[in-house]
């Protein structure tokens, strides 16, 4: 079995049920990429989990303000740290595809507990999709048995969030809209889900589409904050 990081052979002895059923055998992290990941603890935002915080954020506060009626929920797992941010490069501008298991018993574990949700990932571009070949988010959802539902779709394409400051990623115009199976939404529980959550502004984006379709609720989900 390799690390489903680093690629490098993990040496260990597999249980009774693995033998038997080697299927059962989950991709999963050597040692050392195990403590490079950090996992969220508390204290944290009770709306959007920046961690350090116990009351809702000033972020948070300032979106109230422009979202007063979007009961905003935000999930993360990780910690945007600076392991994460090398195993998005890698990931997410390079192209190893290989990265996408990286995360998978985690994914399945937090989802194990949103049998009943549509889930929705943040669309790519067409331009993009064909520049990077495969969407990130998708990718690990369905690595990890996530059935997820086109929602949304990007109506223009625009730089990269990454290759924006703060400023310029809030100042981003409208990019997602509506599919013809985002009218299947109304009366459902609805979570987007995005590889990081940054500022914020590209889950707002998505839900304030979604939010005209009357779904029951809206919550969001990331890998890491």
């Amino acid at each position: 079995m390799k690390c489903s990081y680093c690629q490098q052979e993990i040496i260990r002895n597999l249980t009774f049920k693995e033998i038997l059923f080697p299927l059962l055998i989950k991709s999963e992290r050597c040692s050392l990429c195990q403590k490079k990941f950090k996992k969220i603890t508390d204290p944290v935002c009770p709306t959007c989990f920046k961690p350090g915080w116990t009351v809702r954020c000033d972020e948070c506060q300032q979106w109230k303000k422009q979202y007063p009626y979007y009961d905003f929920c935000h999930q993360a797992l990780f910690n945007y740290n600076e392991a994460f941010k090398e195993w998005i490069y890698q990931y997410k501008f390079l192209g190893d595809f290989r990265l996408k298991t990286t995360f998978t018993v985690e994914i399945q574990e937090y989802f194990s507990h949103k049998k009943d949700w549509i889930i929705c990932c943040i669309p790519l571009s067409e331009q993009r999709f064909l520049q990077r070949g495969f969407n990130q988010v998708e990718a690990f959802l369905q690595t990890a048995n996530i059935k997820t539902s086109p929602l949304l779709e990007r109506s223009i394409d625009t730089l990269p969030q990454s290759n924006k400051n703060r400023q310029e990623r809030l100042a981003s115009p409208q990019v997602f809209a509506a599919t013809d199976q985002t009218i299947k939404i109304r009366n459902k529980k609805v979570l987007i889900v995005d590889d990081v959550y940054t500022t914020g502004r590209t889950l707002f984006h998505a839900a304030e589409i979604l939010q005209k379709y009357q779904p029951e609720k809206i919550q969001t989900f990331s890998l890491a904050r």
